[in-house]
């Protein structure tokens, strides 16, 4: 059994319909994807959302992404364009939206595949080791300008020839996890591994993969990423976290 559990908060002083980031799965296809919308760019929360969902509905692929993509362009040109907007709008909306994207997908002979575009991450972690962080695995690799997939299709120029297409694949056992983030949690994520563990007895967070000190609870979540942004260990962004433990029958 597949069964994620999807954590999401806003930036501080925002409210939940200025969350940007999208984050989508099918346990029937056994796909998992966290988007982050760029904020500088015009109506990046449904573009974010379009694409989380073609990448679990299993129309993305790294070979063919420019050309899978036009579908969704479509929609989100459907969905923009015509409406009216102020000029300064409208000149956004002509340049289209970006979001950085993370997918990964399970395969029942125990084999797993992702792909990427910008600094969302997944993390594959077994026990308590990391075994694999995609596409980037040092917390001071994040900057404020990844290449992003647009909406539009000249916004994808050269995403491929930069190298910005990226892909991983592995194996997975019962009782791994998969962890699905945007930029900022990646970061900090990568941050607190560096740091010793200081679990107790008894604690429920001694089930968690070390760097992720909260409860497991919605709550729990909001306290530690206010500690976070406080502590300065996170900037303030839109957070998504995507967790998806594989449980013994995930293979049936």
């Amino acid at each position: 059994m597949l069964a994620p559990n999807v954590f999401r908060l806003p930036k501080a002083g925002s409210t939940r319909a200025e969350y940007e980031d999208g984050v989508a799965w099918s346990r029937r296809e056994r796909r998992f994807a966290v988007a982050d919308g760029a904020s500088a760019s015009a109506f990046a929360r449904l573009w974010a959302h379009l694409l989380v969902h073609a990448y679990t509905a299993g129309w993305l692929t790294a070979e063919t992404l420019e050309s899978d993509l036009s579908f969704v362009q479509a929609r989100w040109a459907a969905l923009v364009d015509g409406r009216p907007l102020p000029w300064y709008a409208a000149e956004q909306a002509r340049r289209g939206a970006f979001a950085a994207l993370v997918g990964l997908s399970l395969s029942t002979d125990g084999c797993w595949t992702a792909l990427a575009v910008g600094d969302c991450c997944l993390f594959h972690v077994r026990g308590d080791a990391l075994l694999v962080a995609f596409p980037v695995s040092d917390p001071d690799a994040f900057d404020n300008r990844p290449m992003l997939v647009g909406s539009r299709p000249l916004g994808n120029h050269g995403l491929r020839t930069c190298g910005a297409i990226a892909t991983a694949s592995g194996a997975w056992q019962p009782g791994d996890t998969f962890l699905l983030m945007s930029d900022a949690l990646a970061a900090a994520f990568l941050r607190l591994r560096r740091e010793p563990s200081h679990g107790h007895a008894g604690d429920r967070r001694l089930s968690m993969p070390h760097g992720l000190d909260f409860d497991r609870t919605r709550s729990g979540f909001r306290r530690w990423i206010r500690t976070l942004r406080a502590q300065r260990i996170m900037r303030n962004d839109d957070v998504s976290l995507l967790w998806l433990p594989v449980h013994p029958h995930a293979a049936a």
